[in-house]
């Protein structure tokens, strides 16, 4: 078994409308400092698959490939933008990670035991802990059903 974690964003020519959508609620909470907010949809899937099964799920499934691009299993590599991760609590029901493995079913993939869905954000801008903190907290995620990581930028 291994945990491949998948990540589909939007291509740089396409806009990203739900980060702009974020970025002005961020500007409504009276944070200023942030410039841009990028998001992907995260994906980590269990079960005894390989790369080009993988590559398979996210082409014909996770991705639309004319607006979105997607990565799999990416080494940590320096990052200029604080990056939030937010995913579901363990024991809460993950509709979207249980329909993710009929997908994956009925295009004839096998070996897929779970599937894991998440959301993740960079944001560019002057940040601190602090700030980075209340817009996860109030904008990012809901701490009931969810939990959240963060990375601050590389040097």
């Amino acid at each position: 078994m291994k945990l491949w974690k998948v990540e589909v964003f939007y291509k740089p020519e396409v806009p990203d409308t739900i980060g702009k959508d974020i970025l002005e609620d961020i500007s409504d909470l009276g944070i200023s400092g942030v410039d841009s907010v990028r998001t992907a949809n995260v994906y980590w899937i269990e079960g005894k698959l390989d790369s080009q099964s993988i590559d398979r799920i996210a082409t014909e499934l996770l991705a639309d490939p004319i607006t979105q691009n997607y990565t799999y299993d990416s080494e940590s590599k320096p990052n200029k933008d604080w990056t939030i991760e937010v995913q579901f609590k363990p024991g809460v029901t993950d509709a979207v990670g249980d329909s993710t493995v009929k997908g994956i079913h009925d295009i004839g993939i096998t070996g897929v035991t779970t599937v894991r869905t998440g959301k993740k954000y960079w944001l560019s801008g002057k940040l601190n802990p602090d700030v980075v903190e209340i817009i996860t907290q109030q904008l990012l995620m809901n701490d009931v059903i969810q939990i959240s990581s963060y990375q601050e930028p590389s040097s």
